[in-house]
């Protein structure tokens, strides 16, 4: 529609009839002065009955918001300001309404001092992507404007409140539209202003006395983690010796989190070192390495050595448990199984005048059906709520929603999740509930609605659907993270470069890291030889640091020298599971099919979706992921199926190191580089081992099994691979181990994204 008509310029306002205009004389002159347009303007205001002033004033605000949106480009002419054309840009505004910029002046109906169309082009961009961050005084500007009712020309130097603003239709001089107030309050909640005070819930937790055994139901954003950090820091600050605090938290991210909190806050306090904080492996680990050598088996068997110590009345490990003069347990709706049995078995071993905080949420409880525990109450928290000796608290506020309306469903939800209904109408009815709530319910992946940023989070209901997004989102040439699976971390992989081919009781000394620091390429940035040597004396618990000693360490996952993620930038992709502990403003649920069968988990499937919703501070978008789309392997592999499919790689399971140098440095270059790779038979005869080889060549790793059988599988049924399906994403840190136990090399893996698939097109259907 052409918007400069006579009939459209009877019906809008005269600083629409001014953007109108403007935009057709620079669209027809290609370039305008910007001081000779805004006389021009100014004229036409003042035939319009303004006061020369007033006239003058609003040419300058339409000029300047146009410039501002994006509609019209500036530029520098002989030192003066000129209007330019700019090309078309289309930004997603609400539902399928899409706000044009640029391009055409007789394209679009007006909105504001804007245009909008009902078409949707491929290369839309979303509204927040468009706006950019704001500051929390840029929102608290927004809002004074809205509070007032009218966007004056003077009310705001801020760009990004003007954007705002504009886009949303929003007149200067006029006044706001009460629906447009109350869009832009939604989409642009006010800052909270508690800081890090805690509320009388939380501070009647905190200062409780040091022996108090207390459980703590927290919903979510209710400060479980904060009061939780709180706790230790008043008992520290009261005089209980820090060396004997324990904190347990359930992630490693969490745990370093708060290390960084209670560290920071006892800075200056007396004697504040010696506070543990850490996962339940941890723990047990540090327990029973404290009395010998770790038993093989991994995490779990460590567990159960260690709960069995306890119940059977070791002497020795008694002795360390009564060490502890303060336990604290976060996140203890999801403690089950093998460790709410080592948790119970730790806190029923200290003495009673030993106090105990818990903190969980029934509503939050996911991790039941992984135990065995379809009943929703095996966890610690459950166990222990209600009982004798135990005084029962709830943090009642919110302090992480900052929309009215998630705030609200999150409370209508959680309610509805602890009342005894019908388990399968709770859960469709809370489905119902996130699409009447989500900003957008239908979100396609690999569109331009969600803001595809670094504070963003993607969230599915499994593990296998998120790798197989990952592959879409990797052949679409979107930028992401991946959340790796379950406890698997990559750790830093200068430790890795810098130990690798030394031998395992070999000195590492200064003059060896400046040497190594100076053969990686790229060039590590900001890395300093004196701090690398230092954080390795840290990891090899001496002033001169071996790689046997490091080993050691490393393989217990030092929270500082690890992370849970592949890749450098972009939302993080991940199952709801793995994404406890974390929030973002703006989070994508992608809604699994509605659960079929007999054997459905029908409280824990509505727990599981409320987790996942609840990961949003200001923006929750729904999408739907595609079902069916992984199969297991009678290995446990996983192989994605249909067209493009194939096994799903991600992390560095199957590899193992090549000795030497040279393969280390070729990693450190690939983590950077992110080449595409395949695995190649390096030798004579069919039986040659596999190797994992760049497509310029580099050796990488060798390959073990079970990744052997898969990749025999696939030449035998498919006579080759395919190629541009796998790609490098990133070095860890690894221990490479002799099959006596002992420490062969500390060097590096890479870490792989990706399919290895068949060559030829035929869709992968078939697994062993």
């Amino acid at each position: 529609m052409q918007n400069t008509d006579v009939d459209t310029l009877d019906t809008i306002v005269p600083a629409q009839k001014l953007a109108a205009q403007l935009r057709n004389d620079v669209h027809d002159l290609g370039a305008v002065p910007a001081s000779r347009a805004i006389e021009g303007l100014s004229r036409a205001a003042l035939a319009d009955g303004l006061s020369e002033e007033a006239a003058k004033q609003q040419a300058w605000v339409v000029v300047s918001a146009l410039i501002a949106c994006g509609d019209l480009g500036s530029a520098k002419s002989y030192g003066d300001k000129v209007l330019v054309k700019r090309r078309l840009e289309t930004v997603l505004y609400q539902g399928d309404r899409c706000i044009v910029l640029g391009g055409d002046p007789s394209h679009g109906v007006p909105h504001g001092l804007l245009r909008t169309t009902d078409v949707v082009p491929p290369d839309v961009v979303s509204f927040l992507d468009w706006v950019g961050a704001l500051s929390n005084a840029d929102i608290a500007g927004l809002w004074q404007i809205l509070d007032a009712g009218v966007w004056t020309g003077e009310a705001t130097s801020c760009e990004g409140v003007t954007r705002v603003l504009c886009l949303a239709g929003v007149v200067p001089d006029q006044p706001i539209p009460t629906d447009t107030s109350a869009w832009l309050r939604e989409y642009f909640p006010l800052p909270r202003a508690e800081g890090n005070a805690a509320d009388p819930s939380q501070t009647a937790v905190i200062e409780r006395s040091a022996g108090a055994r207390q459980i703590v139901t927290a919903g979510p954003g209710s400060g479980k983690t904060h009061s939780a950090t709180e706790r230790v820091i008043h008992l520290v600050k009261q005089g209980l010796p820090p060396a004997g605090i324990r904190l347990i938290t359930f992630t490693r991210v969490a745990a370093e989190e708060v290390g960084r909190r209670i560290s920071h806050a006892l800075a200056e306090h007396t004697y504040s070192g010696g506070v543990i904080c850490g996962t339940i492996d941890s723990l047990a680990w540090n327990l029973v390495t404290s009395l010998g050598d770790a038993p093989f088996g991994g995490h779990e068997r460590i567990i159960r050595v260690a709960r069995k110590a306890i119940s059977d009345g070791d002497q020795a490990m008694l002795d360390l448990v009564r060490g502890i003069s303060h336990l604290v347990i976060d996140e203890a709706q999801d403690i089950v199984g093998e460790r709410r049995m080592f948790c119970r078995a730790l806190i029923d071993a200290l003495p009673a005048s030993i106090g105990v905080t818990i903190l969980g949420d029934g509503a939050q409880a996911i991790y039941g059906s992984w135990a065995g525990d379809k009943g929703g109450g095996g966890s610690l928290h459950a166990e222990l709520r209600g009982t004798h000796g135990w005084e029962d608290h709830s943090l009642a506020a919110n302090h992480r929603t900052k929309s009215d309306s998630l705030r609200k469903f999150f409370s209508r939800a959680r309610t509805l999740l602890e009342a005894d209904g019908d388990p399968r109408s709770t859960y469709l009815e809370i489905r119902e509930m996130l699409e009447d709530v989500a900003t957008d319910p239908s979100v396609s992946l690999t569109g331009q609605v969600f803001p595809w940023r670094d504070d963003s989070l993607v969230l599915f209901r499994g593990r296998a659907a998120t790798e197989a997004a990952s592959v879409r989102l990797t052949r679409a040439a979107r930028v992401h993270r991946l959340k790796l699976s379950g406890q698997t971390t990559v750790c830093n992989p200068t430790v890795g470069a810098i130990c690798a081919g030394v031998a395992p009781a070999g000195a590492i000394r200064l003059e060896h890291i400046r040497r190594r620091l100076a053969d990686l390429n790229p060039a590590p940035f900001g890395l300093i030889a004196e701090h690398v040597l230092s954080d390795l004396q840290s990891l090899g618990n001496g002033p001169t640091p071996r790689p046997q000693d490091i080993a050691e360490v490393v393989e217990r996952e030092p929270v500082g020298q690890v992370r849970d993620h592949v890749g450098t930038a972009g939302p993080i992709l991940g199952s709801i599971h793995g994404a406890k502990g974390r929030e973002a403003s703006n989070v994508l649920l992608m809604l699994p099919p509605v659960p079929s069968g007999d054997d459905v988990d029908w409280r824990e499937e509505a727990r599981v979706l409320f987790v996942g919703a609840t990961r949003a501070s200001t923006h929750l978008y729904l999408g739907r992921a595609q079902p069916g789309v992984v199969r297991l392997g009678k290995n446990g592999s996983r192989w994605l199926r249909g067209n493009g499919g194939g096994l799903l790689l991600s992390g560095s399971e199957g590899l193992r190191p090549l000795a030497g140098v040279t393969p280390a440095l070729s990693i450190w270059e690939a983590a950077y580089t992110q080449p595409n790779c395949s695995f190649r038979r390096i030798g004579s005869g069919d039986g040659a081992p596999w190797h994992l080889v760049t497509d310029s060549g580099d050796l990488l790793a060798e390959v073990e099994s079970p990744l052997t059988g898969d990749l025999d599988y696939i030449e035998a049924t498919r006579g080759g691979f395919a190629s541009g399906t796998l790609r490098v994403v990133g070095a860890t840190t690894v221990v490479d181990r002799r099959t006596d136990g002992k420490t062969q090399a500390v060097t590096l893996l890479p870490v792989l994204q990706g399919v290895v698939r068949g060559a030829g097109n035929e869709d992968n259907e078939d697994d062993q």
